[in-house]
């Protein structure tokens, strides 16, 4: 490749594999192949010669591509966005590229979720030297035929996205457009920092007509489930408040979500929105490298605070990932809390003596298994992996593993939805995450995080394959001939050479489901040319299915003799020397396996239940019941519009997209309203049970007489059998 690699995507007809590889270099170079990654065509020609036939202006530049988007539910269609007034299309994966003129440079692409020809970008507009009356703005344009039009529908935008994100949505219009945006803009056009004439609206008829849904609502977050909106409360101070709604209704209904503690909100971001919401506020300052992380209930409008002192970048990204595959399974870095609280209390103070470089020296690394109610350090490996005890048995001694934050200095945990209880990530034991070379080391967990082991020295890049069968591992500190890789979910690993020359390796990827043996590995070398250094682009695959070519039988009767497969299950109770299959079971899985699994709710037990709104463990123990805060005082009052009944808390919520049965239960109190009335009823269990308790109630009254004549014979029988010297029965 003529220079570095920075995107790759993956394209091919739906329920086809993906042969189809696009590859941009930092030059703006796309080359393809088209039998996954053997062979490989450059287009830079092809992209510049049909960029020159739709330029209108001799003196105008075609420029490079400088980002591929495909299409989400055409995954043939790929846009290739330009440096400069020329864009390009392709409705089969590059084998046919279309060049578009727009006459403007077009940025944030969105394809329609269900109308692929209809696309929303947006775009910057320019004035000429000297042009009066003409001002730089943020436009949102429209296109409705795949590009090859645009028009202009709104000016000074901030934010905007299609109106749903599901292909199956019937209720929502098609043409909805959610925008925020300034209404009665003036004069050039300011994105800096939080905005007071910033409006949320909506439109279904492309802006000819809006409806206006948050005054001041700058950003929104739109989810399967929920629309979140950052409102603006001071532009001065840059303070906002967050609102939550509904996104599957027709109408929107906007409210404040519930937070435990009045606190001033810099920024937000939705770190998880399965079954309600993760949300990590920044309440110190507007990049602060710090925030809390609060969980919501199932409506995503309660929240109470789930982990303090929570690492974000000033940009907003923060350490903090689900495990996918596995329910309920987080992991985040915090900083120490003695450290944290310091570096908090001096900024309400205004005067920092602790740096924010300094207070990243005090990285922890934290999972939970029930979704946020608890969190716990990691649990160390007992040796390393060249089979050598570990010295960390005191309390502060855990396991620590990069993330985001640390800018792609050392690979992130990472997981797959596809390779259920895998975890790979880059560490160290200790007291707080290193970021030495000399101390950090690969990591990996085979059962979703509850126990993890040392499976190779230094840090590595790492990739997942043929659902979990495949592990693949290279050195990315320095260059390298080879990788080592794993049939046996990391018990051994195997060395293969890949290239005649060291390569520095950006990234080692399989397809986008993680269940293929072919994998991508690319980065950088240098050549020296006519005594001058240059770097290129270097791309290698790998098909391991030709390595060991047996595929694994015995899906359909695992843990028996003729099986390479045995049951797994997600407790902790398992074998630590064969989990997903057998140790010694070198085999490939296949793209086509389909795993067996089945769910069986447990009873309930005190970790599916966490603290309710305005409540905490005692004495910040997880094991604690919960009690209010000190300053709160819980309200025992019926509400306003009460009817029949209201529910008080009792200081426990089930954890969101919780399932379990029986067992312990903290439900909510039922309470009467005042003024009930017997004859309304809630359901027709209400009007069983009163029925019931009606006859009952007027047979006792009905047969009063024979009760009381009943007793009396019975009376009359014991004094009998006191005058006999009997036992009373």
């Amino acid at each position: 490749m003529d220079s570095a690699i920075i995107d790759i995507v993956w394209c091919g007809a739906h329920n086809q594999s993906n042969d189809n590889i696009l590859v941009m270099s930092s030059k703006g170079t796309i080359y393809l192949s088209q039998n996954n990654g053997d062979d490989w065509q450059k287009f830079a020609e092809v992209f510049h010669r049909k960029g020159l036939l739709v330029l209108q202006d001799e003196n105008e530049k075609v420029g490079v591509v400088n980002k591929i988007q495909k299409s989400p539910i055409d995954p043939q269609l790929i846009i290739f966005l330009g440096t400069e007034f020329v864009n390009w299309i392709s409705p089969d994966c590059g084998q046919t590229i279309n060049a578009i003129y727009t006459g403007r440079q077009m940025r944030e692409f969105q394809f329609h979720p269900k109308r692929k020809d209809w696309i929303l970008a947006s775009s910057w507009s320019k004035c000429q030297m000297k042009q009066k009356d003409c001002y730089v703005t943020k436009d949102l344009m429209l296109s409705q035929d795949m590009g090859l039009n645009w028009e202009v529908i709104a000016k000074y935008v901030n934010q905007y996205s299609w109106g749903f994100k599901s292909p199956y949505n019937e209720v929502i219009p098609e043409e909805r457009i959610m925008i925020t945006y300034e209404p009665n803009g003036k004069g050039h056009q300011q994105l800096s920092g939080w905005n007071m004439k910033t409006h949320l609206f909506y439109s279904d008829d492309f802006m000819k007509t809006k409806t206006m849904l948050v005054n001041q609502g700058n950003k929104f977050q739109l989810t399967p489930n929920h629309v979140f909106v950052a409102q603006v409360m001071n532009s001065s101070n840059q303070e906002v408040t967050l609102l939550v709604s509904e996104s599957d209704q027709y109408e929107y209904n906007f409210r404040y979500v519930q937070m435990p503690d009045i606190l001033k909100d810099h920024s937000y971001t939705i770190v998880d929105s399965q079954y309600g919401a993760f949300i990590n506020i920044n309440h110190l300052k507007p990049s602060s490298i710090m925030g809390t992380t609060y969980i919501s209930d199932s409506t995503a409008s309660r929240y109470r605070i789930s982990l303090n002192y929570t690492v974000r970048t000033e940009e907003g990204q923060c350490d903090f990932e689900r495990v996918l595959g596995l329910e309920g399974i987080y992991l985040a870095n915090v900083y120490a809390s003695e450290q944290a609280e310091l570096y908090q209390s001096e900024i309400d103070e205004d005067s920092p003596r602790i740096k924010e470089g300094d207070l990243s020296k005090f990285k922890q690394t934290k999972i939970t298994f029930d979704k946020g109610s608890r969190w716990q350090p990691l649990t160390p490996p007992v040796v390393d992996s060249e089979g050598k005890k570990l010295q960390c048995d005191s309390k502060s001694c855990s396991l620590h593993l990069h993330s985001v934050s640390t800018k792609m200095q050392f690979g992130p945990f990472y997981s797959t939805k596809n390779s259920i209880g895998l975890i790979l990530g880059t560490g160290n034991i200790g007291k707080y995450l290193s970021y030495r070379p000399d101390q950090v080391n690969t990591y990996m967990s085979r059962d979703g995080g509850l126990t993890w082991f040392e499976i190779a020295k230094g840090s590595h890049i790492y990739e997942i394959g043929d659902h979990g069968g495949v592990i693949v591992l290279a050195s990315d500190q320095q260059a390298t001939k080879v990788l080592k890789y794993s049939w046996n979910e990391g018990l051994t690993w195997e060395v293969f050479q890949f290239s005649e020359q060291p390569i520095e390796i950006t990234n080692i990827i399989t397809e986008p489901s993680n269940i293929g043996t072919r994998f991508i590995i690319y980065g950088t070398s240098d050549l020296f040319i006519n005594e001058e250094n240059i770097e290129q682009g270097n791309i290698v695959k790998i098909d391991f299915s030709q390595i060991h070519g047996r595929e694994c039988i015995g899906e359909d009767q695992p843990s028996s003799e003729n099986s390479d497969y045995e049951l797994w299950s997600p407790t902790g109770k398992i074998n630590p020397d064969c989990l997903n299959g057998n140790e010694n079971a070198k085999c490939f899985n296949g793209e086509d396996l389909q795993r067996q699994h089945s769910v069986q709710y447990c009873q309930c037990t005190e970790e599916d239940w966490e603290c309710d709104l305005n409540f905490h463990r005692e004495n910040s123990d997880p094991n604690a019941k919960c009690i209010p805060y000190e300053l709160y005082e819980q309200n025992f009052e019926a509400p306003e519009n009460c009817e029949d009944y209201y529910e008080v808390t009792r200081g426990y919520r089930r954890v969101a997209g919780n399932k379990c049965q029986g067992g312990v239960e903290y439900n909510p109190v039922s309470l009467l309203c005042p003024g009930f009335k017997f004859w309304k009823f809630r359901n027709i269990w209400d009007f069983m049970l009163i029925c019931i308790f009606a006859a009952i109630v007027y047979f006792i009254y009905k047969n009063r007489h024979h009760f009381s004549k009943k007793q009396d014979h019975k009376m009359e029988q014991q004094q009998s059998a006191r005058a006999y010297g009997q036992k009373n029965g």
